[in-house]
């Protein structure tokens, strides 16, 4: 996966940022790697008094936080958005849905935020965005 790291990268920045700007929360990029979820690009929304810092090369279980979820369900095909409270860091909400329809790759979009986020409104955004990074590696 690291040799697609930056193609993936730098495809993704769009739609991150718009989902960063729209949703006003932290949205990031994560894929597999090994048993774990790798933040690979990361982008703070620009309006917020409050964000979450998350840094890219951040690292945590694959079976652990709304990223990694989606990852697990990105090698099943599964579609939909998938929503943490609490799983990696006490107060914080996370929503991903996974890149589909990229071999190379298992990758998922997320946002995350501390507090609540509306779920109605954010999943589908979350799924949007990847919808747009699946489309802008095709």
């Amino acid at each position: 996966a690291s040799r697609v790291v930056p193609l993936l990268r730098d495809a993704a920045m769009p739609a991150l940022r718009r989902l960063a700007e729209d949703v006003g929360a932290t949205a990031h990029l994560t894929v597999a790697d090994g048993g774990e979820a790798l933040a690979v690009a990361v982008v703070e929304p620009s309006w917020t008094d409050f964000h979450v810092a998350y840094r890219v090369g951040s690292r945590h279980p694959v079976h652990q936080g709304a990223a990694g979820h989606a990852l697990v369900r990105s090698r099943a095909g599964e579609t939909g958005f998938v929503v943490s409270r609490g799983e990696l860091q006490p107060g914080a909400t996370g929503i991903a849905a996974a890149v589909l329809g990229v071999p190379e790759v298992q990758a998922s979009v997320g946002v995350v935020a501390l507090g609540d986020l509306d779920t109605a409104t954010v999943g589908p955004r979350v799924e949007l965005a990847a919808r747009e990074v699946a489309a802008a590696l095709a």
